[in-house]
Parts: structure tokens; sequence; C-alpha cells
């Protein structure tokens, strides 16, 4: 995309606007708490991980960030179960959500994508003629209409969560855990955001980021995030130190736990499936359970992401079809099926 130059950090857009309390949110610490400490030395990075280098994007003066922040998440999780990098679009989801005055809070991106999903860039670009997009550009919404909701529903996560004690060790694992973080940023306009290391100044704005990568080098711990202000690093992503999870610099991560796509499976799982008679997938509320049922018996046969209660009908070892609980019960038991 052919991206507009900005040469100061008072031209990038920000937009991140901190999230009302809300106590029934669900909170991910204590499934932190009970896995092991996240390995710095190891580490974890998304793209080593899904195999793609992703693209970074650009959302110049707009206040979208929450969008585009959001749009890499979807893209990461929707790669993770199909194999393929496919982009999801910033303006579908930043024109939802924007307030009145622009920008938004990064709780209600976590709300859309559980409550309505996302839809690929190439269906509603968040560039305006391959240029990098303004703030009117990105908060249209006559674009949306009731094929792009049935679209939507593809792209769907099963529920979000909140990281309520804002630290690098639990953001770190909620990376790892979940492919990704969605969090914000009080950041100044003291021209570290045209560095790899930027560092806290005055809270002057909210900016909202996708973290999927967590590590140590030679300086320390560190958390990277694409940003959403353009290629300024040849691919490189900026890294976020120890100095922005003091002061409350940090603030408002959320992460999603995705369901399998509607009518689509891990080919891996649907090979495996093949090889056995007639059975049935299920995606046990249990965290990380995938089974056959097979004879009347459920047998796991990989571990995996959180399930959705999702039942799958494998006909004539040829074919896979998605069925609703009342069809799963009409369905012969025992071993004829």
């Amino acid at each position: 995309m052919v991206e507009r130059k900005s040469n100061t950090i008072k031209e990038f857009g920000t937009g991140a606007i901190p999230d009302l309390i809300d106590t029934q949110d669900r909170v991910y610490d204590g499934i932190a708490f009970s896995q092991p400490p996240f390995d710095w030395e190891v580490g974890f990075d998304i793209e080593k991980t899904i195999n793609v280098k992703i693209p970074i994007k650009n959302q110049d003066g707009s206040l979208s960030c929450v969008g585009q922040a959001w749009s890499y998440y979807l893209a990461v999780l929707n790669t993770i179960e199909t194999k393929i990098y496919t982009e999801v679009s910033a303006k579908a989801i930043y024109s939802q959500i924007a307030l009145p005055n622009g920008g938004a809070y990064i709780r209600d991106g976590a709300n859309l994508a559980v409550d309505w999903g996302g839809i690929n860039e190439v269906l509603v670009p968040s560039y305006d003629n391959d240029i990098a997009p303004s703030e009117p550009f990105m908060k249209d919404i006559s674009w949306k209409d009731e094929t792009d909701n049935q679209v939507a529903v593809k792209l769907k996560a099963k529920e979000y969560r909140m990281i309520a004690d804002i630290n690098m060790e639990i953001i770190a694992q909620g990376i790892k855990d979940y492919y990704g973080v969605v969090g914000g940023v009080l950041g100044a306009n003291n021209n570290s955001w045209n560095t790899l290391e930027p560092i806290p100044g005055a809270k002057q704005w909210g900016h909202a980021l996708f973290f999927g990568k967590a590590g140590i080098d030679e300086k320390g711990k560190y958390i990277s995030t694409p940003n959403s202000w353009g290629d300024r690093f040849g691919g490189k992503w900026q890294k976020l130190r120890s100095e922005w999870f003091i002061n409350e610099f940090m603030f408002n991560p959320w992460l999603l736990i995705d369901q399998v796509n509607p009518n689509t499976m891990t080919q891996e799982i649907i090979d495996l499936i093949k090889t056995m008679d007639k059975g049935m997938l299920i995606e046990n509320e249990a965290p990380g359970r995938k089974g056959i049922i097979y004879g009347g018996k459920l047998m796991e046969v990989v571990n995996g992401r959180e399930g959705v209660a999702a039942l799958y009908l494998i006909e004539n070892k040829t074919s896979v079809r998605r069925i609703t609980k009342a069809q799963f019960d009409a369905i012969p038991k025992g071993n004829s099926f």
C-alpha cells in the first residue's frame, strides 16, 4: 500500500480510550497463574508459530488503532486454524465501535469479535484507494449489509477475557497461551515511537497495540508489537520493556479465546478422523479437549484451543459437516456410527 509520510509523532494516529469497568468481565489471571511460569529464554514469537511475516498496517492520522490491533489478532487466530494468513479489515471493526469524537474502547473491539466476528481486508479495505486512511474514511459504515454479517461469523471468537494484574509475566503468558494480547499504552509525543524501543513520557494519549512476541535479549525482557503506523523498520517489531509496566502506562489488556470456524476444521483433525470408521468429532466445553465419539466412547485425539461445544458429523469418511445438538441426539448410538 502507498503510505502517507509522517515526519513527527504528532501526525501519528492514536485513539484508544481507557475502558469502563464491568465487574462481569471474565478474568484471565487465575488461568495464567495455574500455568508454569513463562520461559523468557525460550520466549514466544507469533510469526514463527504461524510461519508468516505479518504485514504491518498503517492507520496514519486516523484514530483507528483499536480496530487495527484487533484486526491483527483476528487474522492470527484464523491462521492458527486454517494455516493461511489472510488480513482482516481494521475498518470493519473500527467503524462499528468508533466513538462520536473518534477513538474507541479496547473492550468494544473484543466484544465485537465475539458477537459479530470480522471480515477480510479484501472485502472492506482499510486503505482509501491504496492510501493510508483518514478518520472519516475509517468511521464510514456504509459498507455494511446483511451479507457482511453472514460472512463475519466465520471469524467469531468464543469469548474475551481481561488481564487484571498488568505485569510483564502475565502479559507474556497470555501472548503464549492465546497467540496474542491487545492492550493500550499511554504515550507522549517524545519522538521515541520513531524508534524500535519507545520509552514512556507524559500521558498525553492512548494507543492500542497487538502484542505477539515476548522474550529476553541483552537489554532484558520485552514484549513486541507490529504497531499500526506503517513499516518504518523493515518488518521489525517495536519492543516495549519493563518501564512500561510501572506507573500505569499500560492499560486494558484483553485476549480472545477462539472457536472453530463454522463448517471448517484443521486438515490434521480431518485426516485423523478419516482413518477411522464413521464417527463424531466433538469439541467439548472443557478447555483444550478434542476427541472422537466412536462406538459410544469419547476418545481424545489432540490437545487444542479451548473448545466451543461444536459437533461435527463425519460422513462416509469423505465429508465433514457441522450439526446441531438435536441432530446429534437423533443419530443412532452405539457401533452404528
